[in-house]
């Protein structure tokens, strides 16, 4: 059994441990051409950077995510709606609007990419759930295959 100062100990780090689980933020990875597109990869956004990001893009974007961090950056700045060519949306949410699409994980989002694309435009893939690593690597090999053929 562990005392009662190991398990303050435990929990200390556990609260630690989340807190920098939701404040880490990644960078915004360029990953070259994708259908005449420019591909970009962006794990662990934070809301800030992520919505001035899309609003600098020079050309309509296809996002592709989760919706409650699509939901959220659309609260704290509606103008990137106008931004957005379609949402290509992974996994269950409430965010719903004529531009979403829902698939169930990210191999069939990947599969529908070709068909929502628009030349020259942005595709932008953002993770920050318990899925991005699994998520990231989907892309990654999925983005080899397809900028090789």
């Amino acid at each position: 059994m562990m005392s009662d100062k190991e398990k303050s100990s435990v929990k200390g780090f556990v609260e630690k441990s989340a807190d920098l689980a939701i404040t880490r933020t990644g960078t915004l990875m360029p990953k070259g051409k994708l259908f005449g597109m420019d591909a970009f990869v962006w794990l662990y956004p934070g809301v800030d950077t992520l919505s001035s990001t899309i609003e600098s893009f020079p050309f309509d974007v296809v996002w592709i995510g989760n919706g409650a961090e699509m939901e959220a950056i659309l609260e704290q700045n509606p103008a990137i709606e106008s931004k957005v060519l379609r949402y290509l949306i992974i996994g269950e949410t409430t965010f719903n609007n004529e531009k979403c699409l829902f698939f169930n994980d990210i191999t069939e989002a990947l599969k529908s990419i070709k068909e929502n694309s628009k030349k020259p435009g942005i595709i932008l893939f953002t993770s920050s759930d318990s899925n991005t690593e699994y998520t990231n690597r989907q892309i990654n090999n999925y983005l080899e295959l397809v900028q090789i053929q």
